[in-house]
């Protein structure tokens, strides 16, 4: 196991973050008591990250990709949907971040159940996962899979209300964390691979699984008649002295635990039952898998830990104190920076850029999509923190970034489109749930204005990427016209990269 790696790469991915929050405590906004626990948080974060990405490696990848083939090979298409369904609710209740967009909706309306609201985001992500099995599967085109249900996720958003809808996206945003986005992904390469499919449907599984939440919290929200009142307008936004500090380390650290735990239960139970009926590993690769997932469980943990004890109230400091006693620009361009640093420290996010060049064999770098999911999370957070001070609908947002990406997928080559999609489920982790969450309230007109940051994060990869797509487009085709050496008469170039002048497959990358 490469831990060193591991750690070298997360100590560059959370360095940024705590060195922004340490120049803004020294010259503009002082965090005070909270500086110390800060600095401990980070070193939990750092050290945390390194041993889940390390598990994750060793444990969840291998099972996700054997259960992937095994899914793939099976000739009941019950057996599919119903492992993919009970995978999907599992991994929701194993999913940290669900659990804290819960508790954080219930504190601004008492209204919603935090169980029920689980529950409904569990049945969604599994009901949805089972649809990305079947499109893979019947080799259904990615981008008309998205044209149905976004169509159908953006008339819902008009009867249920901005607040509804900013949760609903927020769900969605939380539900494809550091623990589910690892095992979807390497399912849906797992049965891209062994179903013989077109490579290009080697991503997409997390894309299409993260649309369930959206809708099920939106038939949530219709059933019980909430409709726009989902969330109670001018919920006051301020700190609440009470709750800040008042969490010990190791208060922290034992209900991580408690948490994750519960969380993981179901979801061994469900490793263990799939060990001794259709995977069958060798029992010294059983034991070393093991050893992996013990390692992603401490990960993990350790990483919460640090994000509650150290960063959740930090967050909401910072965003009290900037908006509060500089111009509205100076938060707006505090909130870039976050949007473009904080995305490096999202644990799934280094999972899947490193799948992406993988899976292409080097030619899309991770540091590439990595830069562009940069680009995208920051315009994201900018946007969000307007909204925020400014009270801006947020169906506005919602419609354009959906639109948007919609009509680049008729542009982009089908691997990017899976890619970009996939991203947006993984950019919007526990970084988000928490300190940027938190950093959004904190300037909140009304705390229920800050909900629907997450959301956008999660949309925000989706016009980048695809953007990145189709420039990698333009300049295949620019290559292949001065008849360099990328597979010009073949129209692709190596794993299903589509090459300006055909595509990997019969669906082509769109109509550019």
């Amino acid at each position: 196991m490469d831990f060193l790696e591991k750690l070298k790469e997360t100590i560059t991915s959370v360095l940024p973050v705590a060195l922004v929050v340490l120049i803004l405590n020294f010259t503009i906004a002082p965090i005070g008591d909270h500086l110390v626990p800060f600095l401990a948080g980070t070193v939990f974060l750092v050290i945390g990250l390194a041993l889940f990405l390390t598990g994750t490696d060793v444990g969840m990848t291998p099972i996700g990709e054997k259960l992937g083939s095994v899914l793939a090979g099976s000739r009941s298409l019950w057996f599919i949907l119903a492992t993919g369904l009970v995978i999907g609710f599992a991994v929701t209740f194993a999913e940290p971040d669900v659990s804290v967009l819960a508790s954080q909706v219930h504190s601004i309306n008492s209204a919603v159940n935090p169980r029920i609201l689980i529950l409904f985001i569990a049945v969604g992500l599994g009901l949805f996962v089972d649809t990305g099995l079947l499109r893979v599967l019947k080799q259904v085109p990615l981008r008309y899979t998205f044209l149905l249900f976004y169509g159908v996720i953006l008339v819902s958003t008009c009867f249920i209300g901005q607040n509804m809808a900013s949760i609903s996206f927020d769900a969605s945003g939380s539900t494809t964390g550091p623990l589910a986005s690892p095992f979807i992904l390497a399912i849906g390469l797992g049965v891209a691979s062994s179903a013989k499919t077109k490579e290009d449907s080697s991503f997409g599984l997390t894309g299409v699984a993260s649309m369930g939440p959206i809708i099920a919290v939106a038939v949530m929200a219709l059933l019980a008649s909430m409709g726009s009142s989902g969330v109670e307008e001018g919920a006051p936004a301020g700190l609440n002295p009470e709750e800040l500090g008042r969490e010990t380390l190791f208060g922290a650290a034992s209900n991580m635990a408690k948490q994750t735990a519960i969380g993981f239960a179901p979801l061994v139970a469900i490793i263990l039952v799939l060990q001794f009926t259709v995977m069958h590993f060798p029992k010294i690769r059983f034991r070393k898998i093991v050893m992996g997932i013990i390692y992603a469980f401490v990960g993990i943990v350790i990483f919460l830990t640090g994000v509650e004890y150290g960063f959740k109230d930090v967050g909401k400091i910072l965003g009290d104190l900037i908006s509060a006693r500089y111009p509205h620009a100076v938060f707006l361009l505090i909130s870039l920076v976050f949007g473009a640093i904080v995305v490096l420290a999202e644990p799934a996010v280094w999972v899947l850029t490193k799948q992406v060049e993988t899976v292409t064999a080097g030619i899309i770098k991770k540091k590439t999509v990595m830069m562009f999911l940069c680009i995208g999370v920051s315009v994201a957070v900018v946007l969000a923190s307007a909204r925020a001070i400014y009270n801006i609908n947020y169906l506005w947002f919602i419609f354009a970034a959906v639109g948007t990406s919609l009509v680049l997928s008729f542009f982009c080559p089908p691997l990017f489109v899976g890619i970009a999609f996939d991203s947006g489920g993984v950019a919007s982790g526990p970084m988000s749930t928490t300190f940027v969450l938190s950093f959004a309230m904190g300037a909140s007109v009304s705390a229920d204005m800050a909900f629907g940051v997450v959301g956008l994060i999660a949309m925000a990869p989706l016009v980048s990427v695809q953007i990145l797509g189709i420039m990698f487009k333009v300049k295949q085709r620019r290559h292949l016209e001065k008849g360099a050496e990328y597979g010009a008469g073949t129209g692709s170039v190596g794993n299903g990269i589509p090459a300006a002048g055909g595509s990997a497959s019969n669906e082509t990358g769109g109509n550019a």
